[in-house]
């Protein structure tokens, strides 16, 4: 089953995507957990993989990038299961250079609540940036 995403859904799960890239979030344990699924699994733009215990641990204590994410794409892979698709940038500083990704990932309904089980950054060529919402 692969079917069209509810609009409502769709943008609920979107900012729920960028949730995870907002700095308060991302320094907050407890707030990620509230996100992530206990079976989730990362895989960086560089091939390493991350389970939930080593993303609670390692985002609070990271410089939190400057992150742009634009063309998000949604389907329901299932009743309980939908995939997010984007294109991402991002960068350490002001002054550094913008890595460029195509960003996956799977959130699955648990009990009501949507909760993100993959993630995945490949990397990508570079591509404009958009400042409006999508």
């Amino acid at each position: 089953m692969s079917s069209k995403i509810k609009v409502s859904l769709f943008n609920h799960l979107i900012d729920a995507e960028r949730q995870l890239l907002d700095p308060e979030i991302r320094q907050s344990e407890r707030a990620l957990d509230a996100l992530l699924d206990d079976e989730f699994i990362e895989i960086a733009a560089n091939g390493t993989t991350f389970n939930k215990y080593q993303v609670l641990t390692r985002l609070p204590t990271e410089v939190v990038p400057q992150f742009y994410n634009q063309h998000f794409k949604g389907r329901m892979l299932s009743d309980d299961v939908v995939q997010l698709s984007y294109q991402a940038a991002y960068r350490r500083s002001a002054r550094s250079e913008f890595n460029y990704s195509l960003r996956m990932s799977l959130w699955r309904q648990t009990n009501e609540q949507w909760k993100m089980v993959f993630h995945q950054g490949t990397p990508c060529a570079p591509f404009s940036i958009s400042m409006d919402d999508d």
